[in-house]
């Protein structure tokens, strides 16, 4: 029997900001966009940077989306801690490199080259956009992709830099992989409006915007440091699911936990 998929706007959060109503408290001549509308926003914009357990599953206050998509960021001082990064799947583009290094060699009386295996790489990169469709998504939003772009930028510990630890989730294609970041572009569009902050107030939910784009596109490369031995075997488990919180039926390799 087929299931039928949760509705999108209230099972995964989404909102409907178009939607009709009055704002609490307006008439038909003023608006006041600081009160919040239920239903109206996107709660997973709204979702704040979160504290987890580094290897437990996304706390189910979550809202879902129809593509799972999150950063965590690995403590570096303890690796069972992690601070979970929400963000819509509006996916634009994803692209998943893999390179195989040989060394050449000549041998006299040869013409043709010989070749020994070297070394492997692996580069991911994917885009997305950000969009807030309430005003209550602005601060949270932007908090995570200031985190996000901080990525790219090293901690301090002992006046020794180091860089931050991530895993990365991206449906089930990108499932967890660890990594880090060696790119974040931030690209703003003509057709996408600002918040401009023109009345220069405090709003009834005592936040004052600031001016800043509603839409972002955002452009990453990803460099995974796997936690399996990448090897040329059906079981390697590439581009396909194999840590915890997993159906049996999704397991597809022999490989996985």
């Amino acid at each position: 029997m087929a299931t039928q998929r949760p509705d999108i706007q209230v099972g995964m959060g989404r909102g409907n900001p178009g939607g009709g109503g009055t704002y609490p408290g307006n008439s038909e001549t003023s608006v006041n966009y600081t009160v919040a509308r239920p239903g109206r926003g996107d709660e997973r914009n709204a979702q704040p940077i979160l504290k987890i357990d580094a290897d437990g599953p996304i706390p189910k206050e979550v809202p879902r989306d129809m593509v799972k998509f999150n950063i965590k960021v690995i403590d570096p001082e303890n690796p069972n801690n992690a601070e979970l990064l929400i963000f819509r799947a509006y996916l634009d583009d994803v692209s998943d490199d893999y390179t195989a290094n040989y060394s050449d060699y000549k041998y006299n009386g040869r013409a043709e080259k010989f070749y020994t295996y070297n070394s492997f790489d692996r580069n991911l990169s994917f885009s997305f956009r950000v969009q807030a469709q309430s005003r209550q998504e602005m601060k949270p939003l932007y908090q995570k992709l200031n985190y996000l772009v901080a990525q790219t930028a090293p901690s301090y510990s002992n006046n020794r830099m180091r860089s931050k630890f991530n895993r990365l989730t991206i449906g089930d294609w990108c499932n967890e992989i660890p990594g880090f970041f060696t790119n974040i572009s931030l690209s703003w569009k003509g057709a996408y409006s600002w918040e401009v902050d023109s009345e220069e107030t405090t709003g009834t939910d005592g936040e004052r915007m600031n001016q800043l784009p509603h839409q972002l596109d955002v452009k990453c490369t990803y460099k995974p440091i796997h936690d399996f031995a990448p090897e040329n075997s059906q079981n390697s488990p590439f581009i396909l699911p194999y840590r915890g919180g997993l159906d049996e039926g999704q397991r597809w390799t022999k490989s996985s936990e």
